[in-house]
């Protein structure tokens, strides 16, 4: 069998809801495969989110991540049994200001999986922002997709007139960095401030809830 598909049926075993492969030399040059993986969020718990987070989305959000990086080792110990070598990336550290090792973001829409939206979120092709993501890189010689970061947000605005930071711009947006879509301390400062009895202020999700393209099914990019 082949390696790619050992990974996807692996990974789609464990209730990944996608998968994807791509180059990515910026991360290493030898580690340079990234695998990235789309797990969905609970529709039925972003639907209570209403101008804030719930208890509920706050201990989704942790559990998801903490089984997206299970996955990831599952992923990466059936490639070093095969010889490969592999670092997966935590579904959710910060490793100084608002940024992780290497974007998730990033990997995926490298990887064709969907495109970026005005809300700084990755839009999947098919649960628009409504996913959780993890990357795992390795030396395998996997497939080498490379697509083209893309905005296709519909020009609903409802992120915009949703988001209590008002730290989503109005404008029009460009993907040169993905931090540059959103005012990320004025996300994060609100949430510390306003949001300190769930989860300290870690999450939000607002835009997330009213973002029509999560209602959208079968894809559309």
């Amino acid at each position: 069998m082949a390696l790619e598909k050992k990974i996807t049926d692996l990974l789609y075993s464990l209730g990944a809801a996608d998968v994807g492969f791509a180059s990515v030399p910026e991360f290493d040059k030898t580690l340079c495969r990234a695998v990235s993986i789309v797990m969905p969020l609970s529709e039925a718990v972003v639907d209570e989110i209403n101008g804030a987070p719930t208890y509920s989305y706050f201990h989704h959000y942790r559990t998801l991540n903490a089984h997206i990086d299970r996955c990831l080792l599952q992923a990466g110990l059936l490639l070093q049994r095969e010889g490969w070598r592999y670092i997966p990336i935590p579904a959710s550290q910060s490793t100084g200001g608002f940024h992780g090792r290497f974007s998730h973001k990033q990997a995926a829409v490298l990887a064709g999986l969907g495109t970026m939206g005005r809300n700084g979120l990755f839009l999947h092709r098919r649960y628009g922002p409504a996913v959780r993501l993890g990357t795992l890189f390795t030396n395998a010689p996997l497939p080498a997709v490379r697509a083209e970061p893309q905005i296709k947000c519909l020009d609903c605005m409802a992120c915009v007139h949703a988001c209590p930071a008002m730290a989503i711009p109005a404008g029009p947006v460009a993907i040169k960095e993905e931090q540059a879509i959103i005012d990320r301390q004025a996300c994060s400062q609100y949430m510390k401030q306003h949001f300190q009895h769930i989860g300290r202020g870690a999450v939000c999700g607002v835009c997330i809830s009213v973002c029509p393209m999560r209602k959208q099914s079968g894809g559309s990019f």
